[in-house]
């Protein structure tokens, strides 16, 4: 986890979490939660890969990252949402370094996340994704 955090220049302090395997996966999880947990726990807290970051954890870090991040205008922010790609005149500021990015509006909310191919902001994960899903 140290790797992510450092990726996203995030300096914050997660004493109050544990990192925590239910089945094959990790969970970043409040330690007083912790006692909950039982043989039926399936999930809990915000989910934990090695090199990915869920929304959830995106949504965490992104207001203490200091790098790896790319702001949209409010044509982008919208596109963004719906599940699009993002073009080049419609970022704002970033690190347009290629690689993943935390996506943010222009009022510095995590949007979600993304990756910069040098020409267009690629969505990987928004928002969005959960509205859309309901349909």
């Amino acid at each position: 986890m140290k790797k992510i955090l450092d990726y996203y220049g995030v300096k914050m302090d997660l004493g109050e979490y544990k990192l925590v395997k239910i089945k094959k996966e990790f969970y970043l999880l409040r330690k007083e939660m912790i006692p909950f947990l039982n043989e039926h726990t399936r999930a809990a807290g915000i989910k934990i890969k090695d090199s990915e970051i869920s929304l959830e954890f995106a949504f965490k870090i992104a207001k203490h990252a200091k790098k790896n991040l790319i702001t949209v205008n409010e044509i982008g922010e919208k596109l963004f949402l719906y599940g699009r790609d993002v073009f080049k005149e419609n970022i704002i500021k970033g690190d347009l370094k290629k690689g993943k990015k935390l996506v943010l509006n222009s009022h510095n909310e995590c949007l979600g996340i993304g990756f910069w191919d040098g020409k267009i902001l690629r969505n990987i994960r928004d928002r969005g994704m959960f509205l859309r899903s309901m349909d």
